[in-house]
């Protein structure tokens, strides 16, 4: 059974400088950890060894924001605190394995549920993505996945007239990420509307984007007959704390983000 380390309540702690925290993590895990400042905000993009990519192969780009509100145990440092340890598992790969990964942590993504999805830190994230003409990534957003034993696929509403390749690659993408909760969760996982995470940034900007949460199997039944999950309830209040999290909850993200490390998509 994983045991949540003393570290993570470091993370959490109302002090805490957290991009300097993940910063540091990385660094001394021997990765360069640059921040993108974008209209204010500071991301975090992690700089794996070149010799990790193979170009016959998607790129699979995985994000989670670190901001917070309140303590924000669930919402959403668990998720930010298992890509830290996955990030220094993956930087000791030693070719000709390869990963394929681009990884970066967020900032911002609670404003868009103040000001919608044209404030979330993110946005002007996606909108470089799209200017660069990085849209063929399968992207993967991780937000509260520290509380639960059933991984959740959200359900998404694409925008209005969105043209036909877009659909396409989303549902093929969507398909992938259901494909991957299969295997990593012995078949046990589900598809919830759920409210947009930083995936939301990335489909406004025509790019196909997928968001994983997690909940706990009575709290999936009860969503079923129209009852808000506790879990959600807990979010941006003082109970999103350690106590309300399962260590289960990382043994199953670990399991998909190992498996997401060997997926294989080509390009």
């Amino acid at each position: 059974m994983y045991t949540i380390p003393s570290s993570f309540q470091d993370f959490i702690a109302p002090d805490c400088d957290r991009a300097a925290f993940i910063q540091k993590y990385l660094n001394a895990a021997g990765l360069e950890a640059p921040i993108l400042q974008m209209e204010g905000k500071n991301h975090i993009y992690v700089k794996f060894p070149q010799n990790q990519y193979n170009p016959t192969f998607r790129i699979k780009t995985v994000i989670a924001h670190y901001d917070r509100i309140g303590i924000g145990a669930n919402d959403n440092s668990a998720a930010v605190f298992c890509l830290l340890e996955w990030a220094a598992k993956l930087s000791r790969l030693v070719p000709p394995a390869f990963h394929n990964i681009r990884l970066i942590f967020t900032d911002g993504e609670e404003l868009g549920a103040m000001g919608g999805v044209a404030e979330q830190g993110a946005f002007p994230l996606a909108q470089v993505f799209r200017r660069l003409g990085i849209t063929n990534d399968d992207i993967f957003v991780f937000d509260c996945m520290g509380r639960g034993d059933v991984p959740i696929l959200t359900q998404t509403i694409l925008p209005h007239k969105a043209p036909a390749k877009f659909i396409k690659a989303f549902s093929e993408l969507e398909q992938r990420a259901a494909t991957l909760l299969q295997a990593s969760a012995n078949g046990r996982w589900f598809t919830l509307p759920c409210n947009y995470s930083d995936n939301a940034s990335f489909i406004a900007n025509g790019i196909p984007a997928v968001a994983i949460t997690m909940l706990p199997s009575a709290e999936v039944t009860a969503a079923t007959q129209g009852i808000q999950p506790q879990t959600w309830q807990l979010l941006h209040t003082q109970g999103d704390n350690l106590a309300s999290l399962t260590p289960q909850s990382f043994e199953i993200l670990y399991n998909i983000l190992n498996n997401l490390a060997v997926l294989k998509t080509l390009v």
